[in-house]
């Protein structure tokens, strides 16, 4: 590994005050929330609720098997405000109240980074939701302490012609099980889920559940195809080295997807579990991710400290003009306005040697070291676009789709629509962090169905813009 800055978690943690039965003072109790979704049928989507609460910080208090601590919590799923008009009423199209309850056997067992999970599920109809979760006292009492709320989106799995994957559990174990009364139960597994997704220390093993649907609508019945797994650093797009798995699977719907990364290994920071299924000439059918957290501090990135590189001995200063010209075209995606016209104003090849020394020199971010990060990262990058999107027409790194990759980097979520009845095929890109944008999104769209995708819209400054995409898409 080659980066050296230190990595201290940046948790989002919410806190709710709880009234004691004793009506003692109030006390913080750190949680989490996560969630999933699947298919179910009928047209409904399946959605999993998980929540994890630090064990130090909840109350416990004698019972008659040991010492119990109890959260009574209200659970509503209401149509997206957002998307409703103003004044409009949400009424909750599902709401679930119960009390949350963990029995130790005796409060000295309690350690630091224990968490009691708590799991709830249901079924509903695709579409955007606000989640929210209201802790009660456990004294009789209508007062609500807190509150917990959350845009989702559900997706739709129902169509029978697309492939699709469900989200990703990330989780702290998967076993066999026949326990049909356990929560955690599920196709014939036990799963625990991780919601604070943090791993490292006594915890490094990461365990992944997901469903694979419809994958026979592009896979020939009784062929097969590949799962691609792997791990990769946030800001990174190839895997982390021997944390990458590809398996054959037989096509079924759904298709059960399970596996384990240990990250023991790994230093302190943010990484994605991403997962491809790739089709029998190993392309890409649909791909899904999850962004998960690493605190190992015993584990230390490799530093190698190097003297400066003067120009002159740098490998810039017996570049061909050939070669040259390959590098200008390519730095052209990421440099500024003024460096593109300076590129365009440079005839004499020594000077534009020197353009492409001073170009990535003031691009490093650590250059007391060997290696330049960023461009490392930028040729990783078109290595990547090439290997998933070169046509026999384009180079990956000359489509659009290659050029937003070199600009941001791998997206947080792509949504695949390759087989909506009436469309042609497009592909929604999600960013979740854009530096002076946040989120950002990229619908790529291939209108005459050559597999030649094009950037159709972009909510991001300076990329094209077009509200009207979706009928220049349509097939009707």
């Amino acid at each position: 590994m080659r980066r050296s800055a230190t990595f201290f978690p940046i948790l989002a943690v919410l806190f709710l005050g709880l009234v004691s039965r004793s009506a003692e003072a109030q006390a913080d109790v750190e949680f989490y929330v996560d969630q999933a979704t699947f298919g179910y049928g009928d047209g409904n989507t399946l959605l999993e609720v998980y929540l994890a609460f630090a064990a130090t910080t909840l109350t416990f208090d004698a019972a008659e098997s040991g010492m119990l601590a109890q959260l009574p919590a209200v659970f509503a799923l209401r149509r997206s405000t957002s998307a409703a008009l103003e004044g409009t009423p949400t009424e909750a199209v599902w709401s679930d109240t119960t009390t949350m309850s963990f029995l130790i056997a005796d409060t000295s067992s309690i350690v630091e980074g224990q968490y009691f999970v708590h799991q709830t599920r249901t079924a509903v109809a695709p579409g955007e939701y606000e989640l929210s979760i209201d802790f009660l006292p456990v004294a009789d009492s209508v007062r609500t302490l807190t509150s917990f709320s959350r845009e989702i989106v559900v997706p739709d799995y129902s169509a029978a012609a697309v492939p699709a994957l469900s989200e990703i559990t990330v989780a702290s174990s998967i076993g066999r099980s026949s326990d049909r009364d356990n929560v955690f139960f599920k196709n014939g597994l036990e799963i625990r889920p991780n919601p604070n997704k943090i791993f490292g220390g006594g915890a490094s093993r990461l365990f992944y559940y997901a469903e694979a649907y419809n994958v026979g609508s592009v896979v020939d019945e009784g062929s097969q195809y590949t799962v691609l797994a792997y791990v990769a650093e946030a800001n990174r797009p190839e895997a982390v080295g021997g944390l990458s798995r590809r398996t054959q699977r037989a096509v079924r719907t759904p298709d059960v997807l399970v596996g384990t990364f240990d990250l023991g290994a790994l230093p302190s920071g943010s990484y994605f579990l991403r997962l491809v299924l790739l089709g029998p000439t190993n392309e890409a059918i649909v791909e899904t991710s999850n962004k998960f957290f690493v605190y190992n501090p015993d584990v230390q990135r490799e530093v190698v400290v190097a003297e400066e590189v003067s120009f002159e001995a740098s490998e810039f200063a017996s570049l061909s003009d050939d070669e040259l010209d390959v590098a200008f075209e390519r730095i052209r995606t990421i440099a500024t306005d003024t460096e593109r016209r300076r590129m365009r104003s440079i005839d004499d090849a020594q000077e534009r040697r020197r353009f492409l020394y001073d170009f990535w020199l003031v691009r490093d971010p650590n250059p007391g070291t060997r290696d330049n990060e960023f461009r490392e990262e930028f040729y990783q990058r078109i290595q990547y676009a090439n290997e998933r999107y070169s046509t026999s027409f384009t180079e990956g790194w000359k489509s659009d789709r290659g050029n937003i990759i070199l600009k941001h980097g791998l997206p947080s979520n792509i949504e695949p629509h390759l087989y909506d009845r009436g469309m042609a095929p497009y592909e929604i890109w999600q960013y979740n962090n854009i530096p002076g944008e946040g989120q950002g999104l990229f619908i790529f769209g291939d209108p005459q169905g050559f597999g030649e995708f094009e950037l159709m819209h972009s909510t991001v400054s300076g990329e094209r813009q077009n509200p009207s995409w979706q009928s220049d898409l349509s097939r009707r």
